[in-house]
């Protein structure tokens, strides 16, 4: 008989899937940061979980959302934290354009070993800074550049 079982797969497999159950709280107590916790929602996501948590901007505009992806990737978990918004650039009489307003971006990354328990305290500081300067980019620009040629203007699509 010939045959081949890769018991090896699995049990990394099942690590990996425990060492996301224990990141998610972590995630989620990084979130508290943005919103409260009933505000928060975990959810699994293929093969990991998906955590969300509602977001505003400061001018009232559109609306967002901070997403946090745990999942397998490769040997290890992969983190990934991004803000998903409908704000996109006003074309010159106001209306929206289908260009989506980049100031509000943000995408951050880290892979986790099997096992791990924590998230790097300067991964999150980077997620926390990274979030807030992406909430106010707009308004900040503005700010900077006062001059009604360079005003950037924002409205919500979809």
């Amino acid at each position: 008989m010939t045959g081949c079982v890769e018991s090896q797969s699995s049990l990394l497999y099942k690590e990996l899937d425990e060492t996301i159950d224990r990141l998610v709280p972590v995630v989620e107590e990084m979130f508290q940061r943005f919103g409260t916790s009933d505000q928060i929602s975990s959810e699994p996501h293929g093969a990991g979980v998906m955590v969300t948590l509602p977001m505003s901007f400061p001018d009232g505009i559109g609306r967002g959302e901070i997403v946090a992806r745990l999942f397998r990737y490769r040997d290890a978990v992969r983190l990934d934290v991004e803000i998903d918004h409908n704000r996109v650039f006003t074309k010159p009489d106001g209306s929206a354009s289908d260009r989506r307003c980049f100031f509000n971006d943000f995408v951050a990354s880290v892979r986790l070993d099997a096992g791990s328990d924590s998230i790097p305290m300067d991964f999150k500081r980077r997620v926390i800074a990274g979030i807030n300067a992406a909430r106010d980019a707009v308004q900040r620009y503005n700010r900077a550049h006062p001059e009604p040629w360079n005003e950037v203007k924002v409205v919500a699509a979809r």
